[in-house]
């Protein structure tokens, strides 16, 4: 299962603002990973995945693979 970012935040349940807020950036940063989800940091997309628990490996973080 590969999931972009928007999705694997939706099946989470999480809103955009809640997601922000555990990520520890402005909701506007977090919107925009969400349309370019290769401007993450590693880190961010780490810590992004260990907040929806869902695997790493299981999220698109680079739009060219989509």
């Amino acid at each position: 299962m590969e999931l972009t970012v928007r999705k694997a935040r939706l099946i989470s349940g999480f809103t955009q603002n809640e997601i922000a807020e555990s990520l520890g950036v402005h909701v506007n940063t977090y919107m925009r990973w969400e349309k370019s989800p290769e401007d993450m940091s590693i880190k961010a997309a780490k810590k992004f995945s260990r907040v929806v628990k869902i695997g790493f490996e299981d999220i698109f973080f680079d739009t060219e693979s989509i």
